[in-house]
């Protein structure tokens, strides 16, 4: 036996034994990011992230502005705008149930994530809900100064109506797809069942 052989034994030196590597810690709560390269790592979306969550919200605001309404006007038969306003929400969840399915079939491809959209996509989304909200707020101004009460019962009683449905759908969808859809920073993305329950156990 060598010199070197010699050293090499009594310091307990293997010929098989690769190099040794020290895993990174990996923080909790991180995922690796639909549609992007494996590796790369996101944040876990918190709860109001969680598209289902956002609906739930505004469909309680819009319940209990109806139900305060109702009790500051009291008898509203004498305010047939409010079945409009019922009609509307009706009209409205008919026409979701049609389209829906492909809707979300896009969100699931991917079509809504922000690094897919074009420069007008992204103007047109970031736009979308401060001009929604200008012309809601407009039109509740307009509503009361011409002293219509009814048309406001009507207008939140349809909006409540709107909110639960979608909310119940997308609950809906959701578990049958196993799926979790997240709005957050302009995008509207899925996340897989399975990837949620690994980041908690991490």
């Amino acid at each position: 036996m060598s010199l070197v052989e010699t050293i090499r034994a009594y310091l307990g030196w293997c010929p098989m034994a690769g190099p040794v590597r020290m895993d990174l810690p990996v923080r909790p709560g991180t995922v690796a990011a639909p549609g992007r390269r494996e590796g790369a790592l996101r944040v876990e979306p918190g709860w109001w992230n969680r598209y289902h969550n956002q609906l739930l919200v505004m469909a309680l605001i819009a319940s209990a502005a109806t139900a305060i309404l109702f009790l500051l006007i009291g008898d509203t038969s004498g305010y047939p705008v409010v079945w409009t306003g019922l009609g509307f929400g009706v009209g409205w969840t008919i026409g979701f149930l049609l389209s829906y399915r492909k809707q979300y079939a896009r969100i699931t491809a991917g079509e809504f994530r922000r690094e897919n959209m074009s420069r007008r996509q992204r103007l047109v989304r970031d736009l979308s809900v401060p001009v929604a909200a200008v012309i809601l707020i407009a039109a509740l101004a307009y509503i009361v100064q011409n002293g219509m009460p009814g048309w406001i019962v009507g207008f939140m009683l349809g909006l409540s109506l709107i909110g639960w449905t979608t909310y119940g759908i997308t609950i809906l969808w959701e578990r049958r797809h196993r799926t979790t859809m997240i709005a957050e920073k302009g995008s509207m993305y899925t996340l897989d069942t399975a990837i949620q329950e690994e980041m908690l156990w991490r």
